[in-house]
């Protein structure tokens, strides 16, 4: 698969809620960090764990699940960034819709990096706040 291939079904896998299947598309070694390091809880350099949290969060908060909308996809080589569109409804009826740019690169067939830019404040409020 060619490094946009790998973005596109990760990102369907996402979509779908299929968290387990990530691996398929990722290295083990692979790296993941969210900006807003240090200034609310899930910035920075992620562990698998405070990614499970994350998905345990989205399946707990949005059971309808994300709605990914990829926007678009630039590849040049093994880099590749991504603009997506996150939408989903909270339990309690907020909605969560967020703009992100993902920054990737690729190697031996396995997303190795990931840099993700986002709307902390919002993701924040709607992951970790208070519900209605």
């Amino acid at each position: 698969m060619e490094a946009k291939e790998i973005v596109q079904a990760y990102f369907e896998a996402v979509t779908a809620g299929r968290f387990e299947d990530l691996s398929r598309y990722e290295s083990p070694d692979s790296t993941y960090w969210i900006c807003g390091e240090n200034s609310w809880p899930l910035g920075g350099w992620q562990t698998p764990e405070s990614r499970n949290m994350t998905f345990n969060i989205i399946r707990e908060r949005f059971p309808k699940g994300l709605t990914i909308t990829v926007r678009s996809i630039i590849a040049d080589g093994n880099k590749v960034a991504v603009h997506v569109n996150n939408h989903a409804v909270r339990v309690d009826g907020k909605i969560y819709d967020n703009e992100i740019v993902t920054l990737m690169k690729i190697e031996n067939g396995f997303i190795m990096e990931s840099r993700e830019f986002l709307d902390t404040i919002h993701v924040n409020e709607l992951f970790f706040g208070e519900m209605g």
